[in-house]
């Protein structure tokens, strides 16, 4: 009995041993196909003469009858959460629809969960957007002013308007910006605009440099008056931040666009 005993125990012993690397692999199996998302912005400007495809890794953004394909002349605003289970070298890919070229390609990082990509493409060629260093103690908004039909310095403001009182408040963002070159100034919201609620009701003025009405755009108030929410401006105790602006008021899509990540 004794020695029936030691067998079985004997048995049981190798059973397990022999189990448990099956067991740890599939272990590690599961941890390597556990379902992860990253959140992927893809911000700038087609300025070529064809429209432009959007494909990360195997999926291709085509459907929704061209939803996602980006119009020659358009800003570029995309934005998804792509999931995947197991971690491996994947590419974000722009498309010539029309050469089948590929004119953007750039690698999704590893162990993050948001990734912004630029891509800014006017007069022949692909433009190289360098933001400064980031400020520990302020912001930094970059302008970037693609019309060349405007050959006079530009004056950037927030503005809002008490609808009771009508009393206004003004802030400048930037003094004298130049087109067809980055500018950067640094930023600290101000009392008027350190809130959201602040900018919900606040708009971004484009006008001639130190004029208060001769709007930017040509000479249109709709075109060169926007809406300050859609900027994502630092608010309150906001820094470190830098935010570049492409602004292209001929795009028939939006005036501007964000080359940074700015969802929540």
């Amino acid at each position: 009995m004794k020695n029936l005993s030691t067998k079985l125990y004997s048995l049981v012993t190798a059973l397990l041993l022999i189990g448990i690397p099956f067991l740890f692999s599939a272990c590690n199996k599961d941890a390597a196909e556990v379902e992860r998302a990253m959140h992927i912005l893809i911000n700038g400007y087609n300025g070529s003469d064809h429209p432009l495809q959007i494909a990360i890794d195997t999926t291709v953004f085509d459907h929704k009858d061209g939803a996602f394909i980006i119009q020659p002349q358009h800003n570029i605003h995309f934005a998804t959460a792509y999931s995947y289970k197991i971690p491996k070298k994947r590419l974000v890919t722009l498309t010539d629809t029309e050469t089948k070229e590929v004119v953007y390609s750039a690698e999704l990082p590893e162990n993050t969960i948001k990734v912004n990509f630029n891509y800014v493409y006017f007069d022949g060629k692909a433009q190289e957007v360098t933001p400064p260093a980031a400020d520990p103690n302020v912001n930094k908004l970059g302008f970037y002013i693609y019309d060349k039909n405007i050959d006079f310095p530009i004056d950037i403001s927030l503005q809002k308007v008490n609808a009771t009182t009508g009393d206004i408040r003004k802030e400048y963002i930037a003094k004298n910006v130049l087109p067809g070159r980055w500018f950067y100034v640094d930023y600290l919201p101000s009392k008027d605009f350190e809130k959201g609620v602040d900018l919900s009701n606040a708009t971004v003025n484009f006008t001639k440099a130190n004029t208060d009405d001769e709007w930017a755009f040509d000479g249109d108030e709709a075109k060169s008056k926007l809406p300050a929410v859609g900027f994502f401006l630092p608010k309150l105790n906001d820094k470190g931040k830098v935010q570049p602006y492409f602004i292209a008021p001929k795009a028939p899509n939006q005036t501007f666009s964000r080359l940074f990540f700015y969802l929540d």
